[in-house]
């Protein structure tokens, strides 16, 4: 497949993928190893902060690498004549295709029986079409004794023919919140004072789905811009040196860029939704942990308005958008019929 021209679009996720938390995830790669059913190849995705870097880690120590390269920390720490570990590194921060030789030099040298050779590459989504393609090849004819982990927050810029090769990992984030961002505090204010007041009906339903379309609309806004920004600088400095289609592909990538980080932001404001219904399933219950300790007043309001049945079934609710949402379904509607159901 060599020399196949990227795709961007964005990935759906298959209903299959399931997101673990980081120590189920530790759980889940222990007993593959103690079964001897590792595959050659993972792709660990997730937020920053969900441990991805901690995971490839686990994989290392399990096959008896250790950390041996003074001066560095994390995953740079395992660098060896069997681990290769590559990251974006150039000016433009892509991983290029001689960085992917250099990476496939390590997994074909030879190594003492028992040793398994690794080949890491952080920031996946930033390989370039050229390192891209040729970083398939490998996948696609694994050395013998090699064991490939891919990581990114931004699986959707890989190449479906990669991701199809790999075993995925999805990890979740922290998930308590002290500190939200101006958007999402935004989007908890309107849902305090809808739970505080007590209010219920369609216009209640739509005061709230208001402030949350209004937030994500926000956010589209300032990503979309943060994008276009870089692109003009890149087409400022590149544009009498380049060649071919060269800028007319990154104006591709950056379109899919945003495309993606928007739809990653999408996703955290509708796992905000799912906190604050599980807070309030969780106050009703007695339980003294929330995810949005700062926003308990409201929640607390909430479980004492409806039954643990009722909390749970506006809980579903909201997990369904986040479900629908993974599909073709128009964003407006699916939004539109959560928040008739959960707060109508």
């Amino acid at each position: 497949m060599i020399g196949q021209k990227r795709r961007y679009r964005i990935w759906e996720t298959p209903p299959s993928i399931m997101s673990f938390p980081l120590p189920k995830a530790f759980q889940l790669v222990d007993d593959a190893y103690a079964k001897a059913r590792l595959s050659h190849a993972y792709l660990i995705t997730g937020p920053n902060g969900s441990g991805k870097g901690d995971l490839a880690a686990r994989f290392l120590t399990l096959a008896g690498a250790t950390e041996s390269s003074l001066g560095k920390s994390g995953l740079e720490a395992f660098q060896s004549p069997t681990t290769a570990i590559v990251s974006p590194r150039s000016k433009s921060r892509r991983i290029r295709v001689s960085e992917i030789r250099e990476l496939e030099h390590v997994l074909q040298m030879a190594a003492p029986a028992g040793t398994t050779k690794f080949a890491i590459i952080q920031d996946a989504d930033r390989m370039n079409e050229e390192a891209a393609n040729a970083f398939l090849k490998t996948l696609e004819e694994p050395p013998n004794g090699s064991r490939i982990l891919l990581i990114t927050a931004r699986p959707e810029l890989l190449l479906d023919t990669i991701l199809s090769r790999c075993v995925r990992i999805d990890l979740i984030g922290e998930t308590q919140i002290t500190q939200p961002s101006a958007s999402e505090a935004a989007v908890l204010d309107a849902l305090t004072l809808h739970a505080q007041r007590g209010q219920a009906g369609l216009g209640s339903a739509l005061t709230v789905m208001s402030a949350f379309s209004a937030a994500l609309k926000q956010e589209k806004a300032a990503i979309a811009e943060h994008f276009t920004a870089m692109q003009k600088e890149e087409v400022k400095q590149l544009k009498n040196v380049s060649e071919g289609d060269y800028l007319k592909n990154r104006e591709d990538y950056y379109k899919a860029v945003t495309e993606a980080e928007y739809l990653q932001k999408r996703s955290e404001m509708v796992e905000l939704l799912v906190m604050w219904w599980g807070d309030a399933m969780r106050a009703k219950a007695g339980y003294q942990r929330l995810d949005l300790p700062g926003y308990q007043e409201g929640t607390a309001a909430l479980s004492q308005r409806f039954s643990l049945d009722e909390l749970y079934e506006k809980l579903k609710t909201v997990e369904e958008l986040r479900a629908n949402l993974q599909t073709n379904i128009l964003e407006a509607l699916a939004i539109e019929v959560c928040f008739m159901k959960a707060f109508s």
